[in-house]
């Protein structure tokens, strides 16, 4: 059993071109405006490669989603370098927005229930700055339940490689940080996890005082005695075995549900 507080930042450097689509192909580095990306699975950026899947025995609990400000493509840095003679971007607004998603679920919805891109970074920034004020917070925050699916899925509404063509620059160095998301979770595991699935039962907030709170009140209830861990493991046992008859019982379990009846 473990609580843990984690983050996850996904970030796209530029490519050592001017961002013309003549020296980086459309698609092939740089994100294109107002399409959905995943910051997990998506094409562009250091992904992972594989889905937020939330294991039986996990609860996460998102605390923020923020991602680069700046909204007019105008406002962009450049430099010259000394030793190259290139002039270097070195700072471009993406107007990028970030969305959560579990399973087909989407987070942000305008008020006809149509997806929405999300909260934009002029309103939660990443990285922060000392003159960025941001004015949106993830609160309450959200809960991703076991065998649920989290995805954090970003837009850009600027191009930059349409930008790159006024001449701008001619050059977009691997060192420039065009545009990122920044994201903290708590994860809650092992007996921790079946703490906080039973607190969200009982309409209790969901967070580490929370939690150890609850454990201390199980503690104090058993006592010290040497069959404690033995009581918490046999729980997690039986609760694991109901949710795998539930699961069946939809159909929708998975391959690994039905490995014990082999």
């Amino acid at each position: 059993m473990a609580i843990r507080k984690l983050q996850y930042s996904w970030e796209l450097f530029g490519d050592n071109t001017n961002g013309k689509t003549s020296a980086s192909p459309a698609g092939s580095h740089y994100p294109p405006p107002g399409v959905e990306h995943s910051i997990f699975t998506g094409s562009f950026g250091n992904i992972q490669g594989q889905t937020g899947l939330v294991s039986e025995d996990d609860f996460v609990v998102l605390d923020t989603v923020s991602s680069t400000p700046g909204i007019s493509p105008y406002g962009f840095q450049t430099l010259v370098n000394p030793t190259t003679g290139n002039t270097d971007l070195i700072k471009w607004n993406p107007n990028m927005f970030a969305n959560i998603v579990i399973d087909t679920t989407n987070y942000y919805q305008d008020p006809q229930n149509v997806w929405s891109s999300g909260v934009s970074g002029f309103a939660s920034p990443y990285p922060r700055q000392t003159y960025d004020e941001p004015y949106y917070e993830l609160w309450p925050p959200v809960y991703v339940l076991p065998d649920q699916t989290l995805d954090i899925r970003y837009t850009l509404f600027n191009d930059i490689q349409l930008s790159a063509e006024n001449n701008n620059w001619n050059n977009i160095p691997s060192s420039t940080m065009l545009c990122a998301v920044y994201v903290t979770y708590t994860l809650f595991s092992g007996t921790d996890g079946l703490m906080a699935r039973q607190l969200m039962n009982l309409g209790i907030p969901v967070n580490v005082g929370t939690v150890e709170n609850y454990r201390r009140l199980l503690l104090k209830s058993k006592g010290l005695e040497t069959d404690t861990f033995d009581f918490y493991l046999e729980a997690m046992r039986n609760e694991r075995k109901r949710r795998r008859k539930e699961r069946k019982q939809q159909g929708v379990a998975t391959q690994n549900d039905y490995e014990g009846d082999l």
